[in-house]
């Protein structure tokens, strides 16, 4: 004669074995069916309710990010210039971190600047030319206008004669509109970011 099989009660509070009267049985008995279908109702509704809060997060990021587009869309050019040049000077003096001013060849532990060996103001199509843009100690950018003469022997000496050259030759004239700018922002955001991963490992 076949033994009857026997199966755990899938209740967590009750775990006893019990023998199936019907396929499909999982529970020994009613009390145990009802707090088995009482849990299943709540993860039930923990899941829905989850699944509304992330949408709800979705719906609220999404807002926040139309938000963040239409305060962009009314700001000026000069804002998103602003941006770019902050992101490429920060990136200029990261990359020279371990170099002394360009000019003055000193090291010291005042404040240093990304300074512009062609001016942006006379040359704006330079603006965002690594070659044109070095460390450069706040004296020597501020209070001897970038200390121009000295600049140029070390620029020489640091890019070669063939890349000074190419620096002082002419330029054409960019174009620039505000999604130039922003491209310009992220990459040398992306650009930073990498050197001092590159840095910390």
């Amino acid at each position: 004669m076949a033994k009857i099989p026997r199966r755990k009660c899938t209740n967590k509070d009750c775990r006893q074995w019990f023998h199936p009267v019907r396929d499909g049985q999982i529970v020994c008995s009613y009390d145990c069916a009802s707090a088995v279908g009482k849990e299943q109702t709540q993860k039930l509704r923990e899941a829905v309710q989850r699944k509304e809060q992330k949408q709800q997060r979705e719906v609220e990021k999404a807002g926040r990010q139309r938000q963040v587009e239409r305060r962009q869309a009314v700001k000026p050019i000069s804002y998103f210039i602003r941006q770019a040049q902050q992101a490429f000077n920060e990136y200029i003096r990261f990359r020279d971190r371990h170099l002394p001013c360009i000019s003055c060849s000193r090291h010291h532990d005042g404040q240093y600047h990304a300074g512009h060996f062609r001016t942006t103001g006379a040359n704006p199509e330079l603006r965002f030319n690594e070659d044109n843009c070095h460390r450069q100690c706040a004296p020597c950018n501020n209070h001897l206008s970038g200390n121009l003469i000295a600049y140029r022997s070390a620029l020489i000496q640091k890019i070669g004669q063939a890349r000074f050259d190419t620096l002082m030759g002419p330029h054409e004239i960019p174009k620039w509109k505000r999604e130039d700018y922003v491209r310009i922002r992220d990459e040398y955001r992306a650009k930073l970011k990498k050197l001092k991963q590159q840095e910390a490992a």
